[in-house]
């Protein structure tokens, strides 16, 4: 069982050096990093089915301690710190798919709420750096975006939603353009359908519509699932029978407590 080398690599400094190697042998090939140190000398290998994952989860590190891309510092002059930015209305992304754009990314959380924007971030030659932000109008959508699109799929990948806690940000490319503002977007409302959000995991399909019949006949009620396991959202769909009811269903029922979880009401729309 002999293993060829299919690609080399090692970099580090002082006393301590990085070895990356890819090889291949009779059950497939792998990749094996061995750090060599003065005192001691250690070693992982990874499966070839793995090493995405591993380079995803690297990538997420990156971009959650801000490092940058490249060799140290140049001669020029520091380069400008990323900034750090809370926004409490807006949602971070991460294991995005290298081909996700902003306007998927915005199409996917328009279902949810009032997207502002929607922003795959990218590094300075361009490329995705495999996470974004999307904002919202206001923080309460903040809570439904992550109860449901938490474990959704997106462009073939498991997305991991969170609340923004302070993402460094690098000044984005010259050339790349903004996501159009959400007037320009054309958002069709279903007049009979309500989109119900806040909801304790606990509550049933039959509870929220006694809850909800009160202003018009509920003649459908689907609560929404996410993940592979379909774990509840904590938001329905409802349909009622008239368009007067729905409408008056998002002003009469906007805050009102069921199964001690105050609700979240909105129209809910095609796209």
């Amino acid at each position: 069982m002999d293993d060829s080398a299919l690609f080399e690599a090692s970099f580090g400094a002082g006393r301590k050096q990085i070895f990356v190697d890819v090889k291949e042998n009779d059950f497939g090939t792998y990749c094996k990093i061995k750090e060599r140190g003065a005192n001691q000398n250690n070693s992982i290998l990874i499966p070839s089915e793995s090493i995405v994952k591993l380079r995803d989860a690297l990538n997420e590190a990156i971009s959650t301690l801000g490092l940058k891309e490249g060799k140290g510092s140049s001669g020029g002059g520091a380069a400008a710190a990323p900034r750090v930015e809370k926004n409490p209305c807006a949602v971070h992304v991460g294991n995005l798919s290298w081909d996700t754009t902003d306007e998927a990314l915005y199409e996917l959380f328009a279902r949810v709420g009032d997207v502002q924007s929607a922003t795959v971030q990218m590094n300075r030659s361009g490329r995705s750096q495999g996470w974004g932000l999307v904002e919202f109008a206001g923080d309460w959508e903040v809570e439904a975006a992550i109860s449901q699109c938490d474990g959704a799929e997106l462009d073939g990948r498991e997305i991991r939603v969170r609340a923004d806690k302070g993402s460094k940000v690098a000044p984005a490319p010259a050339a790349k353009k903004a996501a159009a503002p959400v007037e320009e977007r054309d958002k069709v409302p279903e007049p009979c359908k309500v989109f119900v959000m806040n909801l304790s995991f606990d509550t049933s399909a039959a509870g929220l519509k006694a809850h909800c019949g009160g202003v018009g006949e509920v003649v459908d009620v689907e609560l929404l699932t996410r993940g592979k396991n379909n774990r509840p959202s904590g938001s329905a769909i409802l349909t009622y029978a008239y368009e007067e009811s729905a409408a008056a269903a998002i002003q009469a029922l906007e805050g009102t407590e069921l199964d001690g979880r105050d609700l979240r009401v909105r129209a809910y729309y095609l796209n």
